[in-house]
């Protein structure tokens, strides 16, 4: 079916308008910093500085339940692996050994690597001696990626007769 001169011609000028109004309000936005108007008199500001000294939040503002960054207490710790085993992106990574003299384990490596973690919270869950939790510290921003793996292990473990 043949298209007529006369609609080919109407949706050419549709066209040419609506260019013509998309330009005028890409430089109605840029036009004032192009000639260093202040562009607050014009419009609304919505960048928001970050920290906001009047509304930043602090940690009596989080809700009870947030999940911040996890923290283990290593006293608790029993070293079963089950963390380990059910995370699903393998964010956290242990190294434990059976003492000898006590017959417990021995945690000695114990590092969580925040950059991975996706915060679902499967890991504070099966936690038998709940000693891994979520902290209320939510900021983990950092320049380098190594800086957001925390190890919570105890070292090497004790050999005989040095028990602390």
């Amino acid at each position: 079916m043949r298209t007529s001169v006369f609609s080919t011609f109407v949706r050419y000028c549709r066209d040419l308008k609506n260019g013509f109004s998309s330009l005028t309000r890409a430089l109605a936005a840029s036009i004032p910093y192009l000639f260093n108007v202040n562009p607050n008199s014009l419009r609304k500001e919505v960048t928001e500085q970050y920290p906001d000294p009047v509304s930043s939040k602090t940690v009596d503002d989080l809700p009870p339940r947030t999940r911040g960054l996890l923290v283990n207490d290593i006293r608790q710790c029993i070293g079963c692996h089950e963390c380990e085993k059910i995370c699903p992106v393998k964010c956290i990574h242990i190294e434990s050994e059976r003492l000898i003299e006590t017959q417990k384990e021995w945690v000695s490596v114990f590092d969580i690597d925040h950059s991975k973690c996706v915060f679902c919270g499967l890991c504070v869950e099966i936690c038998p001696p709940n000693s891994l939790t979520h902290s209320k510290r939510y900021e983990g921003a950092t320049p380098s990626k190594a800086s957001l793996i925390e190890s919570f292990g105890r070292g090497d473990a004790p050999r005989r007769g040095e028990f602390p």
